[in-house]
């Protein structure tokens, strides 16, 4: 079991909590630092472990919860249904007197990050980290590096405060945003981006995924990307365009990373600003894939 958690101070008091309780493992992984729910997913996938994430996500600072994932993907409903219903029998359960809990760093996931976005910046960027996970390890995200960062406060429990994807919409007019080419924001967990531009707005997420799709198409062979039954109709127009198709799923991250995964597609999203490229919603790798198409092909975000 591998235990990650966000900047909330709750999320350290439930740690306890779960380090005294379970003991049914042998072995028990605490990240050290704040972590991004993608960032936790990764490592859970590369250890083919269970994962939990104690976090509210983007909600305010006096709410936590929880995320699980088995294999770095979210456990399915038909999961949780059979806990739920099983929640309070008594089950006889190996116990490890001798459990063993190890800390652990997440440099594996910010070498994956850095390895896939090299690049030089050329545009005036603007990165809310929403006093959030980001803001643990943001120094050490090469994209990062020349711009303007701000909102990284990881003590003093101020995440998602004005600030971050809930905000960019009063934001993104006001000092400092508006001084900037491009404002990239995420949310307390990161899995979720918002971005907006100088003199046009946020970015729609329907945009982004044509964006994303038609640099791609120029790249490697795929034929479809899964969005929700919410999304804008005017995205399907778009795709028969360049000849690609798009599986509608309903609302909510499990089912699109269900629908990606059966129909092969290349990603799913949501418009909240979730992106999923590896089975996981991550904002950190979509705004780097952005930032690399506005580096190297501009001409894809004017057209």
């Amino acid at each position: 079991i591998i235990v990650g958690y966000d900047t909330r101070p709750s999320g350290k008091k439930i740690l306890e909590i779960i380090k005294n309780k379970i003991i049914s493992t042998k072995h028990l992984n605490i990240i050290k630092n704040p972590i991004s729910t993608p960032g936790l997913q990764f490592i859970s996938k590369k250890r083919k472990a269970f994962g939990i994430m104690i976090t509210a996500s983007h909600f305010p600072k006096n709410y936590n919860g929880f995320k699980f994932f088995y294999n770095g993907i979210k456990i399915s409903k038909k999961n949780e249904s059979e806990i739920q219903k099983n929640i309070n029998k008594e089950i006889k359960l190996k116990l490890f007197k001798d459990r063993r809990i190890t800390y652990l760093n997440f440099n594996k996931y910010i070498l994956f990050i850095n390895e896939k976005f090299k690049f030089n910046q050329k545009n005036k960027i603007l990165f809310d980290c929403s006093n959030g996970s980001i803001g643990s390890f943001y120094k050490k995200i090469n994209f990062f590096k020349g711009s303007k960062i701000i909102n990284v406060d990881t003590k003093r429990n101020k995440i998602n405060e004005n600030c971050g994807t809930n905000f960019l919409y009063k934001n993104m007019n006001i000092y400092p945003y508006k001084k900037y080419d491009y404002c990239i924001t995420f949310d307390g967990d990161a899995d979720r981006v918002l971005i907006s531009k100088k003199n046009y707005g946020i970015i729609e997420t329907e945009k982004l995924s044509l964006i994303f799709a038609t640099y791609f198409k120029k790249k490697k062979n795929f034929s479809s990307i899964v969005a929700t039954e919410i999304t804008n109709p005017w995205l399907k127009s778009q795709f028969k365009k360049i000849k690609k198709k798009i599986f509608i799923s309903k609302v909510g991250d499990r089912n699109v990373i269900h629908k990606k995964i059966v129909k092969n597609s290349l990603f799913g999203f949501e418009t909240s600003g979730h992106f999923s490229f590896f089975n996981f919603m991550d904002g950190l790798y979509t705004a780097g894939l952005f930032l690399k198409i506005l580096n190297n092909n501009p001409e894809i975000l004017d057209d």
